[in-house]
């Protein structure tokens, strides 16, 4: 795994999150679009929307609830890694990147460089620190 991938796991991680939430919210609708006369299915059956809508929306909280710790554990761990580089300037540009999520004009712009100084030397020289401090074993999931 790259520093890059590396760093990136929190917020693929968060927009992954993201997903759920988003998939839920449809359920949600589908549930609540449901009226005496669609409860049945082609044949005549009993069709269980609500009920099949409910169950969905059960796994995926449960879901969330798992991806949500594992989120707060990764965000630790980059955390640590930022916060261990020797340059403060190093470490403000990758939490603003990397655990904020801001573009890199807006972080050139908070920090008062250009953006070529940001992107050109800035970070490829805090993603060589990096390299070093992660567990080269690390496989990504995400």
């Amino acid at each position: 795994m790259t520093a890059k991938e590396y760093l990136r796991r929190y917020r693929r991680l968060s927009e992954y999150i993201d997903c759920k939430y988003d998939e839920i919210r449809r359920c949600r609708e589908l549930a609540a679009k449901c009226t005496p006369s669609a409860m049945f299915d082609r044949n005549g059956s009993v069709s269980d929307k609500v009920g099949n809508a409910a169950a969905r929306i059960a796994d995926l909280e449960a879901q969330i609830r798992d991806e949500a710790a594992e989120l707060v554990r990764v965000r630790g761990e980059i955390v640590r890694a930022i916060d261990s580089l020797d340059d403060l300037d190093m470490r403000v540009m990758l939490t603003y990147r990397y655990i904020n999520g801001w573009s890199w004009r807006k972080i050139a712009a908070k920090m008062n460089y250009t953006e070529k100084h940001i992107t050109g030397y800035l970070h490829r020289k805090a993603l060589r620190e990096v390299e070093k401090l992660i567990p080269h074993d690390t496989f990504s999931v995400l």
